[in-house]
C-alpha cells in the first residue's frame, strides 16, 4: 500500500507555497533579481521598519541563519541600513534605504494586484476563511513542533529547535 502525499496537508501547503513564491512571478522578477529569502526579508522590514533581525525571524518563522543571509545580501545591494539600538550592543535595527523603499513600494503594488486577483477568483469570504484557517494551521504547527522539541533534552537541541521554542513561548502568551 502506498502513501498518497496529496492527502498530506503539510505537503499540499508546501506545493502551493512553492507555486506562490515571489521569485517565481515574472512580474516580480522584472523588478528585481532578489531571491525568495531576500524578498521576504525586504518586505517584512519595509512593512514594519525599523525592526530587528530577530523580529523578522519571529514574524516570518524563518531561522536566524536564513534571515542573516538575507540581510547580508540586502545590505550588499544597498537596500538596507543597519543601525545600533541605544543600550543594546548585540541587536541592530534594520530599515530600508531610499532604494529599498522604492523597491518595497513596487513589490507592494504587485502584491496588492495578486490579492485582487485572488479575491476575484475566490471571493472575499473565501479569502477571509482561508486566512483564518492558515492562522489556525500556523499556531497548531508551531505548538506541535515546540511540543516535540520540548520532549527532547533541551540543552542539546539544535539552534532552530530552540528558536521554535522561543517563538512558541512568545506566541502562547498571545493565545
Amino acid at each position: 500500500m502506498s502513501y498518497d502525499l496529496n492527502q498530506h496537508l503539510p505537503y499540499r501547503i508546501a506545493v502551493v507555497s512553492n507555486l506562490l513564491q515571489l521569485a517565481r512571478d515574472i512580474e516580480i522578477r522584472s523588478l528585481t533579481s532578489l531571491g525568495s529569502r531576500e524578498l521576504r526579508v525586504l518586505l517584512n522590514i519595509g512593512c514594519y521598519q525599523p525592526i530587528s533581525a530577530a523580529q523578522v525571524a519571529a514574524q516570518t518563522k524563518l531561522d536566524s541563519y536564513t534571515i542573516s543571509r538575507g540581510v547580508k545580501t540586502l545590505l550588499k545591494e544597498g537596500y538596507l541600513i543597519k543601525e545600533s539600538i541605544a543600550g543594546n550592543k548585540k541587536e541592530k535595527q534594520l530599515s530600508l534605504t531610499e532604494e529599498g523603499n522604492a523597491l518595497h513600494e513596487q513589490l507592494i503594488d504587485r502584491l496588492e494586484n495578486r490579492d485582487h486577483e485572488f479575491k476575484e477568483k475566490l471571493g472575499a469570504k473565501s479569502i477571509e476563511e482561508i486566512n483564518q484557517t492558515l492562522l489556525k494551521l500556523e499556531l497548531h504547527a508551531l505548538t506541535l513542533l515546540a511540543e516535540h522539541a520540548l520532549q527532547q533534552d533541551t540543552a542539546n537541541l539544535p539552534a532552530d529547535q530552540k528558536e521554535i521554542i522561543r517563538w512558541y513561548k512568545k506566541e502562547s502568551n498571545n493565545f
